[in-house]
């Protein structure tokens, strides 16, 4: 596997911006105040630029997964503009490419490890005074200057990493930061994620509890899974669970805890292999309702009616 080396480059000030601001690839703009009054109109003075579409390409080999990300944004201002690019990366991922071109010339970046990133988020945290922006200390991050930024100038940046998943009893979870993507100064003409999922075992459920997924299989071990919006603002992370199974009946349980005195979360997903045509499977099915307080008056007569045509 073969990694790119970053060439230093001299220290930006930063302008201050919100905690999430961060999670996706995004361009912070240095503007001098003058400049920030003329963009009060936009959603976020700071971020003048908007994004003209942002696409997502994975492939998944069992537990390897390798991200490609192809975006473009534009400077729909007046104005000359100066720059920072920054893409904190996924815990234990290795950038394998990264491209963007200035007046012709590519443009190098400086790829910052886990206590570097979390001097250079804290610093953020110290001016904005919201520890939000701390969820991403353990993380990498890829930072590159991008000058000059000219009016109605288009900046197209791609970048390709690869990292392993954790297997949690044959179920794994993919997650691709895109909430940031709402700070573009316009609604983002197309956002789309494609994921292509290949495994030596058999392939039970493919699940995606943030967004509405489209998924195909070829066949029990390959999957794609797509999901693609057109003038949005997206503000959720991209998750996609993917769960495998030899046996016959795929299960897999996921839970969650935040604090040992206080009760948790579970997601269960369960799936049956692929049978031959017309061949029908005995099943028992258990339905459970919650009949308590807060489930009185429609709510409770709701899932009623349900269960009585179930």
């Amino acid at each position: 596997m073969r990694f790119l080396r970053f060439a230093l480059l001299s220290r930006l000030g930063l302008l201050v911006v919100p905690a999430s601001a961060l999670a996706d690839g995004f361009i912070v703009v240095h503007l001098p105040q003058d400049e920030v009054r003329i963009h009060r109109s936009a959603p976020y003075p700071f971020a003048p630029l908007a994004v003209a579409y942002h696409q997502v390409e994975v492939k998944i080999e069992d537990q390897v997964a390798l991200t490609a990300v192809d975006e473009e944004f534009v400077n729909t201002s007046g104005a000359r503009l100066e720059g920072t690019y920054l893409f904190p990366l996924p815990p234990g991922a290795e950038v394998e490419k990264f491209s963007m071109f200035i007046d012709g010339k590519e443009t190098e970046a400086e790829l910052l490890d886990a206590v570097k990133a979390r001097t250079l988020y804290e610093d953020i945290v110290r001016k904005m005074r919201d520890p939000a922006l701390l969820e991403y200390a353990g993380r990498g991050l890829l930072k590159a200057r991008i000058f000059p930024i000219e009016p109605n100038s288009r900046k197209r940046v791609k970048i390709s990493y690869r990292q392993v998943m954790r297997d949690d009893g044959g179920l794994m979870e993919y997650v691709y930061p895109l909430n940031t993507e709402k700070f573009s100064s316009e609604p983002v003409a197309r956002v789309s994620v494609k994921v292509e999922i290949a495994c030596q075992a058999p392939i039970r459920a493919v699940y995606s509890p943030s967004h509405k997924v489209e998924v195909t299989r070829k066949d029990e071990k390959h999957a794609v899974a797509g999901f693609e919006e057109k003038g949005t603002r997206p503000d959720t992370d991209f998750h996609l669970c993917i769960s495998r199974d030899p046996k016959a009946l795929g299960m897999s349980l996921l839970t969650w805890r935040p604090d040992p005195r206080q009760d948790g979360t579970f997601l269960l997903l369960a799936s049956p292999g692929l049978v031959p045509d017309g061949k029908v499977l005995e099943k028992d099915v258990v339905f459970v309702m919650d009949t308590s307080g807060s489930m009185a008056g429609a709510k409770l007569s709701q899932a009623t009616k349900a269960l009585r045509f179930c």
